[in-house]
């Protein structure tokens, strides 16, 4: 199964500060909104999905091949 490339990115960010909890208090998400990304019920918003980038490049994460 080959996952959305914004579920990716989800959860490399959630890995980058430290857990989905964390992650949910820097977006100003819901706790509802979390789960269904998370589960990939339903994609994030735009302005979420840059968000998580941003992230992402602060911490210097994008453009490296992800753990396994």
């Amino acid at each position: 199964m080959i996952e959305p490339v914004q579920t990716a990115v989800l959860q490399r960010a959630a890995r980058v500060v430290g857990g989905y909890g964390e992650l949910q208090t820097r977006l100003d998400a819901s706790r509802e909104d979390m789960i269904s990304w998370i589960r990939g019920g339903a994609m994030p918003p735009v302005q979420i999905f840059l968000k998580l980038v941003e992230i992402l490049m602060d911490a210097g994460e994008l453009g490296r091949a992800p753990r396994v």
